[in-house]
């Protein structure tokens, strides 16, 4: 089965509201969808969506370098694309086409080419990102009455211990005793601040800290996993198998937080899970609030982890105010369910590609 044509468009899409993290706040989610074809009219789908922190111009390139890659993939086989030097979401968005025409092929699920037995549901969290403590904790109580049994809450955004501990005594109390809360610094404490600042926190029952230093320093990971009780979990230091297997060495963090769009697709995180698993670590899944195909896909790829894994990251289509496929995955009592059509199971919304997409380009 060989690669016929290649199609694209970048899109940008507006959050609901807001969205605060110690490091940026989001107004809008863009990126570039791929249309992958065959001879037969089989179309496979991908997303590549960079990270936000990356800039206004980072979709530009990704389609840029799509242009110059893509003579090299139209005539190839998709069992065995090329390899060739990509940014990492534009690896994902040719991954996961790839593999939505490999299962459409076998008329099976994305989920079920990559395992032999998915689960057909994932635990998934809710994920709160508004400073003010009021805003977060109506939030909480949103996410508890719609049935999340766990809870992420962004932090570092504070100016003391103090005012973090107010911030998340307020959605604790929101959520009551029975609902999981974890926390995600974003890399914005030092080693001295995070330890002293998860000890101010762990009265609040927390699940595990999330980044609580920067991607680099994995010595001072490790000293914060050795001098606190909560588990630590590592997502920006997981941005690649060796940096993984870096991780996993210097026994820096009990949990990897693995988004295929960093990584660089679905293949590669899955092989970066069965790393952990090997070395006893908990791997989570996690969008980086990507659009309808990008969640599809990670939830495909969350499938194939254990029964007993931890609520994945991947219920962020509801910050978004639009979206591009047709029927964006919803969450029922904590869970999403995959879909059960060949492939990923979803088409894309020509309605909303025409108020939030730009203009298709076609190779060859």
């Amino acid at each position: 089965m060989k690669v016929t044509g290649l199609s694209w468009r970048t899109f940008r899409l507006p959050l609901r509201s807001p969205f605060r993290t110690a490091n940026s706040t989001m107004t809008h989610r863009e990126g570039l969808l791929l249309r992958m074809e065959t001879a037969s009219g089989v179309v496979g789908l991908g997303e590549a969506s960079p990270h936000p922190a990356a800039g206004p111009e980072t979709v530009r390139e990704l389609a840029e370098a799509l242009v110059r890659v893509g003579p090299q993939l139209v005539g190839a086989e998709v069992e065995c694309l090329p390899e060739v030097s990509l940014p990492a979401p534009l690896a994902c968005a040719i991954d996961t086409a790839a593999l939505d025409l490999l299962a459409k092929e076998r008329d099976i699920s994305v989920a079920a080419l990559l395992s032999e037995q998915p689960r057909s549901s994932v635990t998934v969290n809710a994920t709160i990102g508004v400073e003010q403590d009021g805003e977060a904790a109506d939030e909480a109580r949103a996410a508890r009455q719609a049935g999340f049994t766990c809870v992420k809450l962004k932090a570092g955004m504070a100016d003391s211990i103090e005012e973090e501990c107010r911030r998340v005594a307020a959605v604790r109390q929101a959520l009551g005793p029975d609902v999981q809360l974890r926390l995600d610094a974003n890399g914005a404490w030092s080693t001295k601040q995070a330890i002293a600042t998860i000890e101010a926190l762990e009265e609040f029952r927390l699940e595990f800290v999330e980044q609580p230093v920067a991607a680099g320093d994995l010595e001072g990971m490790r000293r914060v996993r050795q001098a606190v009780r909560t588990p630590i979990a590592a997502d920006e230091s997981t941005s690649s198998l060796p940096a993984a297997r870096r991780v996993l060495e210097l026994n820096a963090a009990q949990v990897l937080v693995v988004k295929p769009m960093v990584v660089g697709g679905l293949r590669p995180a899955k092989r970066i899970a069965e790393v952990a698993r090997q070395a006893g670590v908990a791997t989570v899944i996690t969008t980086t609030i990507d659009a309808g195909v990008g969640t599809a896909a990670a939830l495909h790829l969350a499938a194939t982890l254990p029964e007993d894994s931890l609520a994945c990251g991947l219920a962020t289509g509801s910050l978004l105010a639009g979206d591009v496929v047709t029927e964006p995955i919803s969450v029922r009592e904590s869970r999403m369910t995959v879909p059960s059509g060949p492939g990923l199971g979803i088409e894309l919304d020509e309605a909303n590609l025409a108020q939030y997409g730009g203009v298709e380009r076609t190779l060859p």
